[in-house]
């Protein structure tokens, strides 16, 4: 072979290397491209699954707030409702009593029981406080009150009338009785009265009122 065939073949074999090298090269470089693209491409994708996500879960918190808000909005609404019902059937019955106030034949047996029911409780002397309208018809009772306890019990005791006044507005009617040593106080005022008989009689008063099923 030639000198010059040999030069030649040997240049032909080191393009040849050459373009295998480089070939290489563009395959190691388009696979590392290809890896970097797919991680870029598959980060993107989690980061716009997380931003989706994230989006989804505030849609869901502001749907279960919103909820909720409305749930207490009727909630609210619902208790003033009742709260109106129970004010309405608080003054009715106020307004019902007010009118056995006014009725001297039914209101004065209700006050000689209620200074009964107060000497009952205090069994020991008494003083009776009432309203300015009422003194005149205590005082005319004093001694049938004495006598009456001491038949009921057995005992004797004295009575007497307080100096000062129960407001009307505030008391409506009834009494205030207390020990002579003012001790022990017994209100028996019908305002009172009410007032003690309709928070202990409330829960079944709202069962009745409210109860879907027992007021069908």
């Amino acid at each position: 072979m030639s000198e010059a065939r040999q030069i030649q073949s040997m240049i032909d074999f080191i393009e040849r290397e050459a373009q295998e090298k480089a070939e290489e090269l563009d395959a190691a470089a388009q696979e590392e491209y290809d890896v970097e693209k797919m991680r870029l491409v598959e980060a993107e994708k989690t980061k716009i699954r997380a931003t989706a996500e994230k989006k989804r879960k505030q849609v869901d918190v502001n749907r279960r707030v919103a909820r909720a808000n409305y749930s207490k909005m009727q909630r609210l609404r619902v208790m003033e409702e009742r709260a109106k019902i129970m004010e309405q059937l608080h003054e009715q019955t106020r307004q019902k009593i007010m009118a056995k106030i006014a009725d001297p034949s039914q209101y004065k047996a209700m006050l000689t029981s209620l200074i009964h029911q107060s000497l009952l409780s205090l069994r020991t002397d008494a003083v009776i406080q009432c309203r300015q309208e009422d003194a005149a018809e205590v005082n005319r009772q004093i001694h049938e009150l004495e006598k009456w306890y001491k038949e009921k019990t057995g005992a004797s005791i004295s009575i007497q009338t307080g100096k000062t006044f129960l407001n009307s507005k505030e008391a409506w009617g009834g009494v205030v009785v207390m020990s002579a040593d003012g001790h022990i106080v017994c209100n028996n005022t019908l305002s009172y009265r009410t007032e003690t008989c309709f928070n202990e009689q409330l829960p079944t008063v709202r069962y009745h009122l409210f109860n879907p099923e027992v007021s069908a």
